[in-house]
């Protein structure tokens, strides 16, 4: 099997999941969720990146995921939704680094995968304004976050040096809403756990 080539990816993670803020996964993954199914996605969105010689500039990512409430047990169902608007060679790259093929941060988290679904090209809309982040897949999910806030500052609350293998040290606390009407993932999360943080990942 030929190596991996080094890539690196700057960007934007963001999550929203069926547990009460904070998610107790959030901080560990042998701690229990609060529902006996956890449900919820990991959006990103990149800014820039390489995949060896190809430029990973300006696309966005899914990840919707079904899990035990004690999501080291493993066992995961999960489903790459790619973007429509970039080339295949672009969207083969994101799901490669997504899916822990070639190294990297989601490589810890791909050992808990056990059915990995037919992964899906669409059109994905999202916004970030710097304390509502937004996501739409039409037909797939629509979603709202929205930063929580001091309320004598006004300024976003964060969690600071927590280590999480994908996410960076700084976490900013949100609340968030969200309806998935994909054929293999139905639910609705009204008001629970949210957070995003920006991202730096290198492999492999």
């Amino acid at each position: 099997m030929a190596e991996a080539e080094p890539w690196w990816v700057k960007g934007i993670l963001y999550e929203n999941c069926s547990c009460q803020l904070l998610c107790r996964a959030h901080i560990s993954f042998t701690q229990e969720c609060d529902n006996e199914v956890c449900i919820g996605f990991w959006g990103v969105h990149v800014n820039k990146g390489r995949f060896g010689p190809l430029a990973l500039d300006e696309q966005d990512a899914v990840v919707m995921y079904q899990t035990p409430p004690r999501m080291a047990d493993g066992g995961w169902t999960v489903k790459f939704f790619l973007d429509q608007r970039v080339g295949d060679d672009q969207r083969a790259a994101i799901q490669k680094i997504l899916s822990g093929e070639v190294g990297g941060p989601w490589k810890i988290l791909a050992k808990f995968f056990e059915r990995v679904l037919p992964a899906e090209t669409v059109p994905i809309h999202f916004d970030n304004d710097g304390k509502r982040i937004t996501l739409s897949i039409e037909g797939v999910v629509q979603s709202t976050m929205d930063s929580v806030e001091n309320s004598r500052s006004g300024q976003k609350v964060a969690l600071e040096n927590l280590f999480n293998a994908i996410h960076s040290n700084t976490h900013f606390l949100a609340t968030g809403s969200s309806v998935s009407t994909d054929g293999d993932f139905q639910w609705t999360i009204e008001s629970k756990h949210a957070l995003f943080s920006d991202i730096s990942w290198t492999g492999p």
